[in-house]
């Protein structure tokens, strides 16, 4: 989760370098393709439902709805109070119809996004159970290819796509986290290298320095998988080794640095580029801040999430739990 987060503030605050020389292209080529770290996000939220318990549907959404809808509530009226979006606006965007009229320009898209995928979690794992890992991963592809197809041809507006052809993404990290730990190292290095090579070529061509749409709009998401794999692979590598601090602090405050970032992040790149003059400096005091503002709203919202709400489903959890023994 810490490279994802990282990788989401590359994309959307570090300044395109305009030079032809060799670092100023690899450096455009990196920030115009940090978007996968919204990719990244997206398998890993796959990947550890997987792990999840659900001996109570309800409690598992609700605890998904008490960690994502009040941050995003709060951002949303920050944003009314900043007059960046109006009150109507903002309550479109909190009931996620925002999201399928304007996909990624909608205000915190990712966040009704991944509630859609947290809603369908309970059915998925139920529908595994019963049938097996594979069926339910080949049904649940055939449907979603046949429901992309068709709101292809039948709808003139695709902005839903920017989460649809993450689809796949996520279906993947539900597929191989069933292999958690049992990768030889060097076949892991193998594969992992082989998908990134062919990812970045693929980036390179379809989604850099524009986006391609062809057969399905958005399609540079799901033609950019192998780049996502081969970062998640050879990252798991790295950090199996040692995970550097800063992407641990990152990966526990990366819904917050998401949202804060998106709120605040261009007006304190201003600042400190009017202060310093200096672009990599500019980034890298304004993606601190960020992570800070985002650190102490997390210890702030973790401490009333144990006090009022989780508390609460925990002692409902455990008193289900003992009527069932019953």
């Amino acid at each position: 989760m810490g490279l994802a987060a990282l990788l989401i503030l590359f994309y959307h605050l570090y300044p395109i370098p305009r030079n032809d020389s060799i670092l100023s292209v690899f450096l455009r080529y990196v920030i115009t393709t940090s978007y996968i770290g919204v990719d990244l996000f997206f398998f890993l939220a796959g990947y550890m439902s997987f792990f999840s318990a659900l001996d109570d549907n309800t409690i598992y959404i609700r605890k998904k709805l008490i960690r994502i809808y009040p941050l995003f509530i709060i951002s949303c009226a920050i944003f009314v109070f900043m007059g960046k979006i109006s009150l109507p606006k903002a309550l479109l965007t909190l009931l996620g119809i925002e999201l399928f009229s304007r996909g990624g320009g909608s205000f915190l898209w990712f966040l009704p996004a991944i509630m859609i995928f947290y809603l369908t979690v309970p059915l998925y794992k139920k529908l595994q159970k019963k049938f097996g890992s594979f069926p339910v991963l080949l049904f649940a592809f055939l449907a979603w290819l046949m429901l992309i197809l068709l709101l292809e041809k039948t709808v003139s507006n695709h902005s839903i796509n920017i989460f649809m052809c993450r689809v796949p993404i996520i279906m993947l990290g539900i597929a191989l986290a069933k292999y958690e730990g049992k990768w030889q190292k060097g076949y892991q290095v193998i594969v992992g290298i082989l998908l990134l090579c062919s990812g970045v070529l693929l980036a390179w061509q379809f989604s850099y320095p524009g986006k391609t749409d062809f057969l399905i709009s958005d399609i540079f998401y799901i033609l950019t998988i192998p780049y996502v794999l081969g970062v998640v692979l050879l990252a798991d590598i790295v950090f199996s080794v040692g995970e550097a601090r800063i992407f641990a602090f990152l990966g526990k405050i990366t819904l917050e640095l998401y949202c804060f970032q998106m709120l605040f992040g261009t007006l304190f790149f201003e600042w400190f580029i009017v202060l310093t003059k200096n672009g990599f400096l500019s980034f890298a005091l304004g993606a601190a801040l960020i992570a800070l503002i985002s650190y102490l709203w997390s210890l702030v919202y973790r401490q009333l999430q144990t006090k009022y709400f989780l508390s609460n489903l925990a002692s409902k959890d455990y008193a289900r739990i003992k009527i069932n023994k019953q």
